[in-house]
């Protein structure tokens, strides 16, 4: 975020273009989605409540708004967001893991749906 503030194209920020701002309030409001169903999934866990499809959900979507939002930071940093200098070249690649790491996205799909058909 501070970058979009110090960042100037056409003498202004490019955090103050219209365009900037929606992409920002649209990641904004993903991440915003990601914390809620954790945050359910815990407590669901928490009241002993079934949580796995939940848990589930969260895990897969979180993994993909990771790599969304890791992917516009780069763009936003132009031809230098991929030199090793950038951090968010290294968070770009470190989030790719979340969607291998402790489950892949596919076998998240995968209880997903086994749950949702036991639902039916």
């Amino acid at each position: 975020m501070p970058y979009l503030r110090e960042r100037k194209q056409f003498g202004t920020a490019i955090g103050d273009f219209q365009g900037m701002q929606h992409q920002v309030a649209q990641l904004a409001t993903e991440i915003h989605a990601v914390e809620c169903m954790t945050y359910n999934a815990a407590r669901m866990k928490e009241c002993g409540l079934p949580f796995v499809k939940e848990a589930s959900m969260a895990k897969l979507y979180s993994s993909q708004v990771a790599e969304r939002v890791a992917s516009k930071a780069i763009e936003w940093y132009g031809g230098v967001g991929f030199t090793e200098d950038i951090i968010v070249e290294k968070f770009y690649r470190d989030c790719k893991v979340g969607s291998i790491y402790e489950g892949t996205s596919n076998i998240q799909l995968q209880t997903i749906a086994k749950l949702i058909a036991q639902e039916w």
